[in-house]
């Protein structure tokens, strides 16, 4: 090394860690005014005594926010080898892993951690920042989730992003949770990231991984134990406290999860008389559904094709309260033969925690749960592992529903793309693991 060279490459470290730093404290500025407008957001609502004052209070926009995290944050540090695996059918004919170089970002740095965090909870914000250029809006937010994977699992700040990434079922988000809880040093990440496995296991997607159904509510009950164990007093889950959605997800145990035991209901049927629901010793399927949605509409509307199909299955399609010659005439008008409606305090959704629309629940002849979601291409599966569908002539009931791998909810996290070779963080190794996952 020459005289020069003894002097240029301390000079260089120095540049760079006081861009490091300077870039953290423009991350933490952005921060800070965020957490400012919440504080002032929060004590207007408290302070509000009039549903007109409240109707008044808009809740802080983040976008400002978001675009202040993102130059803090989106700077080029260098570039690294990323593995690239074949897909099935590119295997198949011949292809093997190959490297390729990758640009690596300072969110990527472990000081970034609340930035990345900030930008998982408030996705549709991060995704203003690129305006209609969705090809970046779909990289960045890969890439973002990959820092998670890489780096970011091992952060205490990542316990704040759990509850969001529950809210998006796939394998990876399952497996990203899976490495939070057994590498995480910190007992309020590993608490969010097992109650965050606790609910995805509810959605059949993640659950048909298992061995079987009883393999996955198994581990349901063991995450969520674990979470009750290990969070903090007064720790919050999302916007939700840590107990209340304990007691929450056991309810889901108990009477909502597969093979699980339904709650009981009381309905009305077209003629006002009380009925209950489900039947014991008959295949039931329960239809939350509502006549402007159109899926749930044209299921209910081919009940008797269904009948036709499966003629040992009970249908029985559930709307919410209203006057009941509105309701007599809304069946009539849509050729609605026979349906049934919740009573006045909407026990029924309530009991079944009806969140969204159309909702179906097959429970079998011993009154356990076999489906419960948005009816799509499983509900159909689980209707023909229920059944020897009937043979007639007449057509078929086919479940058109989204995509089974699809997320329940409305608008998905930020988007997870193709999972990225496993690396250990920047400038340290990997954390062994600290939690043995047993056998079930």
């Amino acid at each position: 090394m020459n005289r020069f060279s003894a002097y240029l490459i301390p000079a260089m470290l120095i540049g760079a860690a006081a861009n490091a730093t300077a870039a953290q404290n423009d991350m933490n500025t952005a921060l800070d005014h965020w957490n400012r407008l919440m504080r002032e957001y929060q004590a207007a609502l408290k302070v509000a005594q009039t549903p007109h004052q409240l109707e008044a209070i808009r809740q802080p926009d983040g976008e400002e926010v978001a675009l202040l995290l993102w130059h803090s944050v989106n700077k080029k540090t260098g570039k690294r080898r990323q593995l690239v695996k074949p897909t099935a059918e590119e295997r198949m004919k011949g292809a093997m892993d190959t490297y390729k170089e990758v640009a690596t970002y300072e969110f990527e740095q472990p000081w970034a951690a609340p930035a990345v965090v900030w930008f998982l909870n408030h996705p549709d914000d991060f995704a203003k920042v690129f305006g209609d250029k969705t090809r970046q809006i779909s990289f960045f937010a890969n890439a973002m989730l990959e820092s998670v994977e890489r780096v970011h699992y091992a952060s205490p700040h990542i316990a704040e992003a759990c509850a969001k990434l529950s809210e998006s079922p796939s394998v990876r988000i399952y497996e990203l949770l899976q490495k939070i809880y057994t590498r995480n040093r910190t007992p309020e990440a590993q608490a969010a990231a097992a109650m965050s496995m606790c609910i995805l296991l509810s959605n059949p997607t993640i659950a048909s991984a298992e061995i079987n159904p009883e393999v996955a509510r198994k581990k349901q009950m063991y995450f969520l134990k674990q979470a009750v164990i290990l969070a903090p007093e007064n720790a919050m889950y999302g916007n939700i406290k840590f107990d209340e959605m304990a007691k929450e997800m056991a309810y889901a145990l108990n009477h909502l999860s597969l093979q699980s035991v339904p709650p009981q209901m009381e309905l009305l049927d077209k003629d006002g008389n009380k009925v209950k629901f489900p039947t014991p010793g008959k295949p039931t399927l329960i239809f939350f559904w509502s006549p402007d949605e159109s899926l749930g509409l044209d299921i209910v509307r081919k009940q008797e094709l269904l009948a036709k199909q499966y003629p040992d299955l009970v249908f029985c399609p559930v709307s919410i309260n209203q006057p009941l010659e509105d309701w007599q005439a809304m069946l009539q008008e849509n050729g609605i033969a026979q349906a049934y409606m919740d009573n006045e305090h909407n026990e029924g959704g309530q009991a079944y925690r009806v969140s969204q629309l159309p909702l179906a629940v097959l429970v079998n002849e011993r009154c356990r749960i076999l489906f419960i979601g948005y009816p799509n291409q499983q509900l159909q599966a689980a209707l023909n592992n229920c059944f020897r569908p009937a043979d007639t002539e007449t057509p078929k009931v086919t479940i058109d529903g989204i995509d089974a791998t699809a997320p329940l909810n409305d608008e998905p996290i930020l988007q997870p793309g193709s999972r990225p070779a496993e690396t250990a963080p920047q400038g340290s190794d990997a954390p062994p693991p600290l939690r043995d996952m047993p056998e079930f």
